[in-house]
């Protein structure tokens, strides 16, 4: 019950910081276009590490492994009870890695953190770079990185871009940056030279990804806490307006609207036609991509945060009600469920056979697609982020200010 309430009380901060702008918002959802210019088994060991296996693939560049958001990495993770390292420490271990995912591109893992600042890893040394990012607040936002560029947003209100070469010297500049209205807490997402992200102001912007200038904004009337997803020349995003909404991804035009009963903090996963979504209310939703109508809905016993993964024909989510749920993708009829030691705010992702995701209870599990339990991990701290997979490697932040690596 403890550990409940130190969760709420999380969620609960994190909503004043960055949905207080948007709660005072309009209600009616507007565009609007601008080409302004922005300023620049359960007894693993833990141990230390001096890096691992560097991996090419390119899912794990991008936040849930690709622009649709369905959380399926290209090859596996580990099949047997994995080693794990403390594979780096933030310069404030007593921070956390809250909630940003690691971005890998080209032996390199992008990340940012507790501390405020923002970390680019070398994976097969595990050393720093030598250029750390620092500003004033959080980094919640997990990256992506396309063409050599690493795209950030951060709880200072501002959109991030790096060129990667960047953090090789000391004090590293961004390419550029735009600041919104009030701080994200949202992933950016490139798709066709365009990135979309939602902003505390109510806003999501769609920016040119070369220079940083906003295409497009459309304002929902209220914080954007859901990240967004893309499929088909469509963006998909949740809010604090309890609505799950569909724009054109080349004009910001409002496609639909399909209002749940509570806050949406989940990233919707698209995937066949159909877009899932957790809400707070408790309940996983299935909605038609094209028309925005209910085609079901699964009730847990509490809360979602955690963003679903779409494999296989089934839907896997997490819920603070301690299970780690499989839902058949057609139906939303149940196929399993594994309960777990306390919340699982953590989005569950799934590599080969085996869906990974970590739970309040300090454990990472790998979870057979049949619903057999294949191992669980002990970190020495609390798990809340989502998990990266490459190269047969589990990657994941803690909250005790540690980068580990299970393999």
């Amino acid at each position: 019950m403890r550990s409940k309430k130190i969760v709420l009380l999380a969620l609960v901060l994190v909503a004043i910081a960055v949905l207080a702008a948007g709660l005072t918002g309009c209600s009616i959802f507007t565009t609007s276009t601008s080409s302004t210019s922005s300023s620049t088994s359960s007894s693993t060991t833990t141990t230390q590490s001096t890096g691992t296996t560097v991996s090419t693939d390119a899912g794990a560049a991008v936040y849930r492994s690709n622009e649709a958001r369905t959380g399926v990495y290209s090859g596996s993770g580990p099949t047997t009870q994995p080693s794990v390292s403390s594979f780096f420490t933030l310069k404030d271990a007593s921070k956390p890695i809250s909630w940003s995912c690691p971005a890998l591109f080209k032996g390199v893992m992008y990340f940012g953190a507790g501390d405020n600042n923002f970390y680019a890893v070398d994976v097969a040394s595990g050393q720093g770079k030598p250029g750390v990012f620092g500003v004033k607040r959080t980094f919640w936002s997990s990256p992506q990185v396309v063409d050599g560029v690493v795209y950030v947003t951060c709880d200072d209100a501002n959109i991030y871009a790096f060129d990667v070469s960047a953090f090789e010297s000391q004090n590293p500049k961004p390419k550029w940056t735009l600041k919104t209205g009030y701080g994200l807490v949202t992933s950016p997402v490139v798709v066709n030279g365009i990135l979309y992200a939602g902003s505390g102001d109510g806003n999501l912007y769609a920016v040119n990804a070369s220079d940083g200038t906003v295409k497009w904004k459309v304002n929902a009337g209220h914080a954007v806490n859901s990240s967004a997803a893309v499929a088909d020349g469509v963006v998909y995003f949740g809010g604090a307006d309890k609505a799950l909404h569909a724009v054109d991804a080349a004009t910001g035009a409002e496609k639909w609207k399909y209002t749940t009963g509570a806050v949406i903090w989940a990233t919707p996963a698209v995937a066949d036609g159909v877009v899932y979504v957790g809400s707070y209310d408790d309940n996983l939703y299935a909605v038609d991509a094209q028309k925005g109508t209910l085609k079901w809905k699964f009730p847990t016993g509490d809360g979602i945060v955690s963003s679903a993964a779409v494999s296989g024909g089934v839907v896997y989510v997490g819920s603070r009600d301690n299970n780690l749920y499989a839902v058949d993708a057609q139906t939303g009829a149940q196929k399993w469920k594994v309960t777990t030691g306390d919340d699982v705010l953590c989005s569950p992702v799934v590599a080969g056979n085996l869906v990974y995701v970590g739970s309040l209870d300090s454990n990472v599990y790998a979870i057979d697609v049949t619903g057999e339990q294949v191992w669980k991990a002990p970190l020495p701290g609390k798990i809340w982020a989502s998990l990266t997979v490459a190269g047969g490697v589990v990657y994941v932040g803690g909250l005790d200010g540690h980068l580990y690596a299970l393999k």
